[in-house]
């Protein structure tokens, strides 16, 4: 569905506090020659508050490099807060990443960048004007040009792109904590054969909560890295699926009690160590999935 095609459908107002007007932005980056540029670009955002925060998964940290200690810098000149943290490298790297970075993001909107994704100047005021206008959603999508081309199944709604604007309450955050806890990516190096894909995951997510998917068409980001792929998730199909079963059971499990949103997080259990049985790995690691 495309704004246009999207009425509110709650009647409350929004209020003009800080938390309401700025996006939280949070980057996982494994060290990509592309991470300069998309911070500047992040940077030099129009009419709007930010919050950037990188966690770093390279075997050296970015944080020495040219590129990034001059956005450093930019952002110093530009009063934006911006927050680096280095997590190095592991065989679960990039959910373990993530992971971090919502426990850094507490803010109403955030928005989860790419480190090989540029955007123009005045797009992130245009998903907050359009956020502003709901109360609740689930996300607002740009087209992300170049973006790789999975054949994806969902329907009649847009999957939640990169630098998709995300609409974070208590609930929310606290599955994506949980998620990012307990499962394994397709861009995670360990193996094993229970592997889930974000997007998947997100685009169902918010479906299961009755969420709108709004997407801007008219808003264009760029995706940087040209050599990569438009197929490289190995079983997509299946990936998808189970990406989607996921986020069916993680809000079942808050609904019917299990995880209290808004009290502490609970004790997850580690993931698996790779040498275990895979059986015994997915019941451990997602005990709530028969």
């Amino acid at each position: 569905m495309t704004l246009s095609d999207l009425q509110p459908t709650l009647e409350a107002s929004v209020s003009a506090d800080d938390n309401d007007a700025r996006i939280d932005i949070g980057i996982l980056t494994k060290g990509k020659p592309t991470l300069g540029m998309a911070l500047a670009s992040l940077l030099l955002q129009e009419d709007v508050p930010i919050r950037i925060h990188v966690v770093d998964t390279s075997a050296r940290p970015v944080i020495n490099r040219d590129d990034v200690r001059f956005a450093l810098r930019l952002a110093a000149d530009r009063r934006v807060q911006c927050s680096y943290e280095y997590s190095g490298e592991s065989d679960v790297a990039f959910s373990a990443g993530k992971a971090r970075l919502i426990r850094a993001l507490n803010g109403r909107h955030v928005c989860l960048m790419d480190d090989d994704v540029v955007v123009p100047s005045k797009a992130l005021r245009q998903l907050l004007d359009t956020a502003l206008q709901y109360p609740v959603y689930g996300y607002i999508s740009p087209f992300c040009k170049n973006s790789p081309n999975v054949d994806l199944e969902f329907g009649a709604r847009p999957p939640c792109s990169p630098g998709s604007l995300i609409y974070q309450d208590a609930l929310v955050h606290r599955i994506l904590i949980e998620y990012y806890e307990t499962t394994v990516d397709v861009l995670d190096q360990r193996s094993t054969d229970q592997k889930v894909w974000e997007t998947a995951f997100l685009t169902a997510l918010f479906e299961v909560l009755d969420r709108p998917a709004i997407r801007q068409p008219d808003l264009v980001t760029y995706h940087l890295d040209y050599y990569e792929s438009p197929r490289w998730i190995d079983e997509e199909r299946t990936v998808i699926a189970r990406s989607a079963a996921i986020a069916h059971a993680l809000v079942r499990r808050l609904r019917d009690g299990t995880v209290d949103p808004c009290g502490p997080s609970p004790d997850l259990a580690p993931r698996a160590p790779a040498r275990r049985s895979l059986v015994r790995q997915a019941r451990a690691l997602l005990p709530w999935i028969r």
